[in-house]
């Protein structure tokens, strides 16, 4: 009797194995082969999953980027300004795994931002985050915890590049958990200073 498999288990185990390869031997000089063994199955075996190493690593940016939407755009409208800014300090909270993976993203995808397709999906995120911030930001005049001339559209696109920069910080130059809180608490307070009405 054949060995049923969970193709999303299956999926998720190639991509896994992908991120500690792409990480250890870096991303171009990795081989199908490699992500295989690391799997703990055949070559064929990711070919039944992935075309190629393009696609492979194009699904592991979905999966990364579907893991952050759910950070950060889960969870009800803040109560307050103080509540809302230490959302955005979890936000922008980085995992080491999520840390280590910065610098791959960009190994991986780096020429790749010159093209408008790859772009229009990447800057879709920080566009979504934008607004998202936007609308907190809005709600949050309406209940008058943020000054009314404020701009919410501007303030959530500058949040978003704000809590983007943070976070790439933290991969780039691996600053110690510890100091990244610290910046991530200044960052917040900044925040609450500036638009507290």
């Amino acid at each position: 009797m054949p060995k049923i498999v969970d193709r999303e288990e299956m999926q998720l185990g190639i991509l896994n194995a992908a991120q500690r390869v792409y990480l250890e031997k870096g991303y171009h000089s990795a081989t199908i082969a490699d992500v295989a063994h690391a799997a703990g199955v055949a070559k064929g075996t990711i070919y039944l999953y992935y075309k190629n190493k393009e696609a492979l690593a194009l699904s592991m940016m979905h999966t990364h980027f579907d893991g952050m939407q759910d950070r950060f755009f889960g969870g009800k409208k803040p109560a307050t300004l103080d509540a809302f800014a230490k959302s955005l300090t979890k936000t922008m909270t980085v995992p080491d795994d999520d840390a280590r993976y910065i610098r791959l993203f960009f190994e991986v995808f780096g020429e790749k931002f010159t093209s408008d397709t790859f772009m229009e999906e990447f800057g879709g995120f920080f566009d979504r985050l934008g607004g998202h911030y936007a609308d907190h930001i809005t709600y949050l005049q309406a209940i008058g915890e943020i000054r009314q001339d404020a701009d919410p559209r501007n303030l959530g696109r500058l949040l978003a590049a704000m809590v983007d920069g943070i976070i790439l910080h933290r991969g780039f130059f691996s600053i110690p958990e510890r100091k990244h809180a610290k910046l991530r608490i200044e960052l917040a307070a900044m925040f609450v200073r500036g638009l507290a009405a």
